[in-house]
């Protein structure tokens, strides 16, 4: 009997099964990129100024692909991480949810970048939300990896690749936001194609680096 209750804490905090911690973050993710788009509005005007409303709107439609595109990445990296695990702790769940909370405060962010992209403070809650959903997205790497929560059968380069790959993106969103304050929300804005770039260029050097081996 004292046997069974010592180890029935680990038994709830922990176990194989990862599909509702799967099932609820694809939900919150789809409900936070759906209304990103929601939140866009068909103008209510005369018929003869409906070219000149919807030209106005173009930020709007601009931050909706932003913030699609690099949710989009982070959901995918996310759905890759959890296929390569063998089972979930209750640190993972945390993790997962801290997560979240920054994914759902999507649509915020997003329409204070419509509306307000060319201000820094509306530069600065963008860059600092999708920063947040980024470092939270690198720490379940890291702790993954740490912890040992990876299959067997995970080539252990991959893990390893993903936890210098995943600081990028929210390394270059944080470091936008000085930029916002020293040059503009505009320098801020374009400082966020270094993203791609630096992706681009880990991308070549770990093919490059696989291939010698």
């Amino acid at each position: 009997m004292s046997g069974n209750s010592e180890h029935s804490p680990r038994r709830v905090d922990s176990g194989p099964d990862l599909e509702r911690t799967m099932f609820f973050s694809d939900a919150v993710f789809a409900i936070a990129m759906t209304l990103v788009a929601v939140d866009i509005k068909v103008p209510e005007v005369p018929a003869g100024q409906l070219g000149q409303a919807v030209a106005e709107q173009l930020p709007e439609f601009a931050a909706y692909v932003l913030s699609f595109a690099v949710t989009a990445a982070y959901w995918l990296n996310h759905h890759r991480l959890f296929r390569l695990l063998r089972g979930y702790t209750g640190r993972l769940q945390q993790l997962n949810l801290v997560l979240l909370l920054f994914v759902a405060l999507l649509g915020y962010a997003t329409d204070m970048l419509a509306f307000y992209g060319d201000q820094v403070l509306g530069v600065v809650v963008y860059a600092a939300a999708l920063g947040m959903i980024g470092t939270a997205n690198t720490g379940l790497w890291i702790y993954c990896r740490h912890v040992r929560l990876f299959a067997a059968d995970v080539d252990p380069r991959l893990p390893a690749y993903a936890t210098v790959r995943a600081p990028v993106t929210p390394a270059v969103f944080f470091a936008s936001i000085p930029v916002a304050f020293l040059f503009g929300p505009q320098a801020a804005i374009l400082s966020w194609l270094a993203i791609i770039i630096i992706s681009s260029l880990l991308h070549i050097a770990g093919r490059q680096h696989a291939g010698s081996e």
